[in-house]
């Protein structure tokens, strides 16, 4: 009896082994299966995470490179609206040997006195810069496809005029003053003579306003005079070139 009892006892703990192994089977399973579950939920979100943030970040690099080519064109036009307001007091002169023209760039900064203008004829001899019919100063070189230009506060600056209604001649010299000098002694000028240039010397052409006369001196073999210029050369903007 002992034996049977002992199998029989065998048996039933077999069985409620195999029972819960079963169970424990299916718990595990379903635990690992939601595990599974949640880690990939938890990875698919990460992903979509990162993914969102380089989405974002390279909308906003995108919108950034946007922004800053508005900011470029609104930048280009204020220039061009400048210009467009200095093209205003610009007067169109109508002469046949004449060639517009507008500054690039100050020459030798701090010196203002000298400009790169966007000139690319060749320049044998120095030509005429004109603004609004008055003699700005002369351009001198070529340089690749742009010229080099003094303007008339620059000591280079040089070119014949004729003084007054009897058309007196003399030598303008540019600088801080601008000075005429050579005038024959036995010519009589006087403060306030209007200053033309004559054309002899073929930088530009007869008749162009240059200044007034605001001083005389008396040297021993001419008189020289100090004009006030009517160009001002603090905003050098658009021009005429004078050809050859």
């Amino acid at each position: 009896m002992n034996n049977r009892y002992f199998y029989i006892l065998i048996t039933i703990l077999l069985v409620i082994i195999f029972y819960f192994k079963i169970q424990i089977t299916n718990n595990t399973i379903f635990i690992f299966n939601k595990t599974k579950e949640t880690i990939q939920t938890y990875i698919s979100n990460i992903q979509n995470s990162i993914s969102t943030h380089f989405n974002q970040a390279t909308q906003i690099k995108l919108l950034r490179e946007e922004n800053q080519k508005y900011k470029n064109y609104i930048a280009n036009t204020d220039i061009l609206l400048q210009k467009c307001q200095l093209l205003q007091n610009f007067k169109k002169l109508h002469h046949t040997n004449i060639t517009f023209t507008q500054t690039i760039s100050y020459a030798n900064l701090p010196d203002m006195t000298s400009i790169y203008i966007d000139y690319n004829k060749t320049i044998s001899s120095p030509q005429g810069l004109i603004y609004n019919n008055t003699t700005a100063g002369i351009v001198t070189k070529t340089i690749k496809n742009f010229s080099l230009a003094y303007l008339n506060n620059n000591p280079n600056t040089s070119y014949t005029v004729f003084i007054g209604k009897k058309k007196i001649p003399g030598v303008l010299f540019g600088g801080d003053k601008m000075i005429i000098k050579f005038i024959p002694k036995y010519h009589k000028i006087k403060i306030g003579d209007l200053v033309i240039t004559s054309g002899l010397d073929k930088i530009f052409y007869e008749g162009i306003n240059v200044g007034k006369i605001i001083s005389i001196t008396q040297k021993t073999l001419y008189q020289q005079a100090i004009i006030e210029p009517f160009y001002n050369p603090l905003h050098p903007t658009f021009f005429y070139v004078v050809g050859n």
